[in-house]
C-alpha cells in the first residue's frame, strides 16, 4: 500500500519510520522528565513549516509560550519568525488563559473562560483555518487531567474510561481536520506509555523516550512501539541534542 508520508525532519527518525508518519495520523510521544519530548515535538512543527511548507499549531497546556520560544531559540529554532510569517500559531491554554497568535496580532479569550475540551478544540479548529495548518502538537496531554473529573467523583476505573473518551474526542477532531499530530504525554519510570494505561491503544502511533542515568545504556533513548500503516524500526535507539539540529537519532 502506498502511504502518504509526513516527514518529521528529525535526523534518523524518518529513516526508522520508512519516510515519516503516515499522513493525517495521531502519534503519542511519551516519556519522563528531561527526555526531550517537547523539543522533538516542536522540531516536528518547525521542520514542517521550514522544510516542507506545512504550517502548524502548537497547543501548550503547561509551559509559557515565551519560555518555549526562548528554549527553542537557544537550540537554533526561531519560532517567532514562523509566527510572523503565518507558518505557526501557538495556542496558550495554560492556566485557562486561552490565547492564540496570528501574524497580525494577538487574540485572547477572557481569562474567565471555562477550561474545557470543547474550548480547546474550538481554538484549534479556528487557528488551523487561519493558516491552513497541516500539523499540530498538544503539549501535554497529561495536563488535561483537570478535565477528567471522574477520578475524584466516581468509583475506580471511571477515570480511565473518561480519559479514553477525552482522547477519542481529541483524536477524532484532529483527524477530521486533516492534521498530522503529536500528543505529548508525561510518564513516570514504569513501562506504560500514558498515565491511564489506555492512551496507546487509541492513537495510531506510540513513540517513547527514556533517560537512563545508570548502567551500560546510560543516556537518552527513543523507541517506536507502534505505528499503524507502516513498517518501522523496533530497536532501542540512542538520541542526542545538538545546537541547530535539536534531537537527532544517532547512527544515521
Amino acid at each position: 500500500m502506498d502511504v502518504k508520508r509526513c516527514p518529521t525532519g528529525v535526523e534518523g527518525l524518518d529513516e526508522l519510520l520508512n519516510g515519516g508518519f503516515p499522513y493525517g495520523r495521531t502519534v503519542l510521544l511519551a516519556g519522563g522528565c528531561g527526555t526531550g519530548k517537547s523539543i522533538l515535538a516542536t522540531q516536528f512543527l518547525y521542520n514542517g513549516a521550514v522544510k516542507y511548507g506545512e504550517p502548524g499549531l502548537l497547543v501548550t497546556l503547561e509551559q509559557n509560550p515565551a519560555l518555549i520560544k526562548a528554549d527553542m531559540g537557544a537550540m537554533g529554532f526561531d519560532l517567532e519568525e514562523l509566527e510572523r510569517n503565518g507558518k505557526l500559531i501557538i495556542i496558550d491554554a495554560s492556566l485557562s488563559d486561552m490565547v492564540f497568535k496570528q501574524p497580525i496580532g494577538e487574540y485572547a479569550l477572557s481569562i474567565k473562560t471555562s477550561f474545557s475540551l470543547e474550548t480547546i478544540l474550538g481554538l484549534i479548529e479556528e487557528a488551523a483555518k487561519q493558516i491552513n495548518a497541516k500539523r499540530a502538537v498538544i503539549d501535554s496531554f497529561s495536563a488535561l487531567d483537570t478535565l477528567i473529573e471522574a477520578k475524584k467523583q466516581h468509583p475506580p476505573g471511571a477515570a480511565a474510561e473518561d480519559a479514553r473518551k477525552t482522547m477519542l474526542g481529541i483524536n477524532y477532531k484532529l483527524q477530521s481536520m486533516g492534521l498530522t499530530s503529536i500528543l505529548v504525554s508525561d510518564t513516570d519510570d514504569n513501562k506504560t506509555s500514558g498515565r491511564y494505561g489506555i492512551e496507546e491503544f487509541i492513537v495510531d502511533g506510540v513513540i517513547t523516550m527514556h533517560y537512563n542515568v545508570a548502567g551500560p545504556d546510560t543516556g537518552r533513548h527513543l523507541i517506536i512501539k507502534k505505528m499503524r500503516a507502516t513498517k518501522h524500526g523496533e530497536n532501542i535507539n540512542t538520541i542526542e541534542f545538538q545546537q541547530g539540529r535539536g534531537v537527532r537519532v544517532k547512527g544515521f
